[in-house]
């Protein structure tokens, strides 16, 4: 009789063993997902949010509709935008897609006062 209810608890630890492994799989899947997808996701959505918050007057944005202008004013949660052709406009600032960060150093390609790289003139 006790040899029978040895045999029958080792067969409930061996289905209990074997039931826990696919759990762990998939904990550990979830895991993977989080730090390779999620996280980074989220990084770089908290950046975006700071770049925008940071934006100030005299910088170069991008709206998300795709206007891009420069930051005449500031007035709490709205900024005046003006276009290259004197056209100002006023959008909250949630509006504002990315900052447009400035070219810090030329291509070293390109010529000097318009001329073209290496030497070779415009003119056919």
């Amino acid at each position: 009789m006790s040899e029978l209810l040895t045999a029958g608890l080792v067969a409930a630890t061996k289905s209990k063993s074997t039931s826990t492994l696919p759990l762990l799989i998939i904990a550990v899947l979830i895991g993977v997902f989080y730090f390779f997808v999620l996280r980074p996701r989220a990084q770089k959505q908290k950046a975006a949010r700071a770049q925008v918050k940071a934006a100030e007057v005299g910088d170069e944005i991008a709206t998300i509709g795709g206007l891009v202008g420069t930051i005449v004013s500031e007035d709490g949660d709205r900024v005046t935008i003006s276009t290259g052709n004197g056209t100002e406009l006023v959008f909250l600032r949630q509006a504002i897609g990315r900052k447009i960060q400035p070219d810090s150093a030329p291509d070293e390609h390109s010529g000097v006062d318009g001329d073209a790289p290496d030497g070779e003139t415009d003119q056919p």
